[in-house]
């Protein structure tokens, strides 16, 4: 039990302080409000003396707790407000401002909890006191902490309004109080045009006072839709996706959707890489698509070598006299790729941690509006310490992180070592032996694998690759598709062919498909 608390004596001002604060004589009466003076020492400053507003706080069986003091502070100062909050002692947790007004015999229908005290008067000013209306001793912040303490006499309520300030913070904790009560009950209002009850008071709107509480929302956790919510947009009909390079793939894939992560697994010196670098090539110059591209392993200076080296035809990033190119050639590769503003470069050698990397993400889609990022590779990401936890942390992440910024995440990502044949001589890619498969499986839009015999005995069969589907979350339909791709040395590029005698004979590969390719101005990008 508390013990009694003897307030500060004061007094309830004259008609200045109803012109200042709004709040009615005969109401400050009523409800506890009223002037002391005082000083305040507040960050080393000490303040000088003058009037301070004071709120009785009463417990709800109508016993003084204590009261709160509130100075404001000059225009300068580091806070625009403090106060103190001198109480009883006992175990009894501050209650909230008006409780003691709601008693035995209230209509228990409705209930308003505002943000402050200033709210919560003019609130009841407005509707003469006829409705329950409460407010939060420590604010939107401290809303969690006095809702657990009085659950069991808010839930005694039917139906619960909240009205915090309308600006982050108070939408934000709004919300986070609304998953604390009884489904159903909760519902989440603002007053329209002011940033909180007293404001629209003072600025003689009383009719937004009470609209906070006829236009309240009923809460629902996000993510909860009814189907009429959801009408309009699945009305619309389906569309193909953004095109991959390989026509085989977008066939597979009905293209590429804006929030989805798709995976790429293979060997040590498989060709992951270079796959990729053929597609950032395609997306940033044929489809014009901004394009980041992060390579944690590959300096940024020899990967634009590769990608001038798939627009000219030329592998630019071995030595000159073999790779049967002139410095001409290069120059201008280069020059072409230097004026394309819509190709971006965000990665090294040093940075190889996760938060980094989804720092520099959210960074180029939000200044540079890049819509595709080319991620290489997971296991530059993962702690060493605890590796599964962090693979599966870091997939879930980014999988949210494209969803979130409405782009595509193409990763890269190494393989375990598989039973048999090993990855190096061609061994059978499956989703299992992806690093985080279970977050894979989970999160990933598609996985894809590419196989290659990089000892195959006859050089010329060490240049063709079985591109795997292992995982199509999209339809189910790929999931075990395969295509050959063939690398030629001289233009350094990928090509789909058919598969050379041989190489299917182990792992049930079909033939590629045949497609028709996508008309890039006709895609709405």
């Amino acid at each position: 039990m508390s013990e009694p608390y003897s307030p500060i004596a004061g007094d309830l001002g004259d008609e200045s302080f109803t012109r200042a604060y709004g709040i009615q004589t005969s109401v400050r009466r009523d409800i506890g409000i009223s002037l002391v003076t005082m000083g305040v020492t507040h960050l080393d400053v000490e303040y000088p003396r003058k009037p301070c507003v004071t709120f009785d706080y009463r417990l709800p069986d109508g016993t003084m707790w204590g009261q709160k003091v509130r100075y404001k502070l000059p225009a300068d100062a580091e806070d625009g407000k403090t106060f103190r909050f001198p109480h009883a002692k006992g175990g009894q947790p501050a209650p909230m401002y008006l409780m003691h007004k709601w008693g035995p015999g209230t209509d228990r229908r409705n209930l308003v909890i505002w943000e402050g005290e200033g709210d919560a008067a003019a609130y009841y000013q407005t509707t003469g006191g006829k409705y329950p209306c409460v407010s939060l001793p420590n604010g939107a912040k401290g809303a969690e902490e006095t809702v657990k303490a009085w659950y069991d006499w808010i839930d005694g309520f039917d139906k619960i309004v909240l009205v915090f300030d309308a600006d982050a913070t108070g939408r934000e904790w709004s919300k986070r109080v609304a998953a604390m009560l009884p489904p159903g009950k909760a519902f989440i209002g603002e007053v329209p045009g002011h940033k909180d009850a007293r404001d629209a008071l003072l600025a003689g709107d009383t009719k937004a006072i009470q609209d906070a509480f006829w236009r309240a929302t009923e809460f629902r956790p996000e993510g909860i839709f009814s189907a009429r919510d959801l009408a309009d947009e699945a009305k619309k009909p389906v569309v193909m996706g953004i095109p991959w390079w390989s026509d085989t793939l977008t066939k597979w894939t009905f293209g590429r959707r804006l929030g989805e992560l798709y995976i790429l697994g293979a060997g040590n010196a498989v060709g992951k890489t270079d796959w990729c670098t053929q597609s950032i090539s395609y997306d940033a110059l044929v489809l014009g698509m901004t394009t980041a591209v992060i390579y944690l392993e590959q300096p940024p200076v020899e990967t634009l070598k590769r990608l001038a080296g798939k627009i000219a035809g030329k592998p630019f990033h071995i030595p000159m006299e073999e790779g049967g190119y002139t410095q001409d050639e290069l120059d201008d590769a280069i020059d072409r790729l230097s004026e394309q503003e819509n190709l971006l470069f965000g990665g090294n050698f040093a940075a190889s941690a996760w938060d980094d990397i989804k720092g520099r993400i959210r960074y180029l889609v939000v200044s540079k509006d890049v819509k595709i990022v080319y991620l290489d590779n997971l296991t530059a990401l993962i702690d060493p310490a605890n590796e599964r936890s962090s693979v599966e942390t870091i997939i879930k992440e980014m999988a949210l992180l494209a969803q979130e910024l409405g782009i595509i995440i193409i990763l890269v990502c190494h393989l375990a070592t598989p039973e048999g044949k090993s990855h190096e001589e061609g061994g059978r890619v499956s989703l299992k032996q992806f690093k985080g498969s279970r977050a894979i499986g989970a999160f990933a839009h598609y996985a894809f694998g590419i196989e290659r015999n990089t000892q195959h005995d006859d050089p010329a069969m060490r240049q063709y690759s079985t591109f795997r589907c292992v995982k199509d979350r999209y339809t189910g339909r790929a999931g075990g598709n395969t295509m050959c791709l063939h690398f030629d040395h001289h233009t350094a590029q990928l090509t789909e062919t058919e598969f050379p005698e041989g190489l299917n004979d182990s792992g049930g590969d079909k033939p590629a498909h045949g497609f028709t390719p996508v008309d890039p101005s006709k895609l709405d990008l």
